[in-house]
């Protein structure tokens, strides 16, 4: 009369390795994806969805009100890290998901510079 629901497997999360790194176990974090006016604009729901698919284990992903950053929206903040990207596309999850969160070295690239300003000393 009723089926048995089965159950469903969930995806593996992302094991790519970096070159001459080990994967370390994931630290509890919060990933926080903007979906205020501009950010959702800018394609900020597409980037909540993708970090919601990548399956982190002990990475809480959260929608969040307006960061004051709309201009370099979508932004994306890892807590505990106090790491802040800008611009980020559901494109660059993957190496958000691989490089920060599992090997923890946030992605360079996408560092919000009024956060994470590089100085260049050379000369």
């Amino acid at each position: 009369m009723f089926e048995t629901p089965q159950p469903t497997s969930q995806p593996e999360s992302p094991q790519a390795e970096l070159p001459g790194k080990q994967a370390t176990p994931l630290k509890r974090r919060c990933v926080s994806v903007c979906q205020y006016r501009s950010c959702e604009r800018s394609g900020s729901a597409a980037v909540l969805a993708a970090f919601r698919e990548a399956n982190l284990p002990g990475v809480l992903i959260s929608a969040s009100d307006c960061m004051g950053q709309c201009a370099s929206g979508p932004t994306v903040r890892v807590t505990p890290d106090n790491v802040w990207y800008c611009r980020v596309k559901p494109e660059d999850v993957g190496a958000i998901a691989t490089q920060h969160l599992q090997h923890d070295e946030p992605v360079e690239r996408l560092l919000h510079p009024r956060f994470h300003p590089r100085f260049d000393f050379a000369d």
